[in-house]
Order: C-alpha cells, then sequence, then structure tokens
C-alpha cells in the first residue's frame, strides 16, 4: 500500500465544510495554511492582483484518495474563476521527526 500526498487550493468559506466532511470520511489528520496568490483569474481589486485562499495538505492512504477528491470536489466546486485546485502526489518515503521510523499505512477493513 502506497502513500499519496494531497494539496489543494480551496476558498477560504470551503473550510468549516471541508473539516466536517474530511472527519466524516476519516482523514485522520491534515494542514490547513492560509494563502495569497492568483492563477489564471487575477483579482484585479487588490492592488497586488491576490486572492485569499486556503492550502489543505493530507498524506493519506492510496485506497482513501478518491474519497478524499470527491469531498474536495464537492465542497470546492464553484462557477467562479479561481476557485481553486487539486494535486494527488506520490510519497516515495513517509518517517516520523521524533524516531526516525517509517510509517506504513493503516491497514483497510
Amino acid at each position: 500500500m502506497n502513500f499519496k500526498y494531497v494539496v489543494a487550493i480551496v476558498p477560504p468559506e470551503a473550510v468549516k465544510s471541508l473539516e466536517a466532511r474530511l472527519r466524516r470520511i476519516g482523514v485522520g489528520g491534515g494542514t490547513l495554511t492560509k494563502v495569497k496568490g492568483f492563477g489564471e483569474y487575477k483579482n484585479f481589486y487588490t492592488p497586488d492582483l491576490l486572492s485569499d485562499h486556503t492550502r489543505v495538505e493530507i498524506f493519506t492512504e492510496e485506497l482513501k484518495v478518491e474519497p478524499l477528491l470527491d469531498a474536495l470536489l464537492e465542497i470546492g466546486r464553484s462557477d467562479i474563476a479561481g476557485s481553486g485546485v487539486v494535486a494527488v502526489i506520490p510519497v516515495d518515503r513517509f518517517l516520523h521527526l521524533r524516531t526516525g521510523t517509517e510509517v506504513l499505512p493503516v491497514p483497510s477493513t
């Protein structure tokens, strides 16, 4: 079983619903960070063209990626340009800094 790194940029107003949904589907942890940026959409109403977003970073077992993507797409989907993106990246190794031990995925039941 392999780990994946899922990183998404979502609108700040999606965070509360997303956190509740991630708990319901059994996501054991993640990192949420306030970020500013632009991609295809530039915010012409601000002097620096940047929009506020939230970056969501989650390491998860490969089997949990699809439910996680479903949650991100359902909650973050919008007709508004610049709503965000999501990427799934393979993880070669995953270790605890405290002990140096390699983390093994929890077997699914």
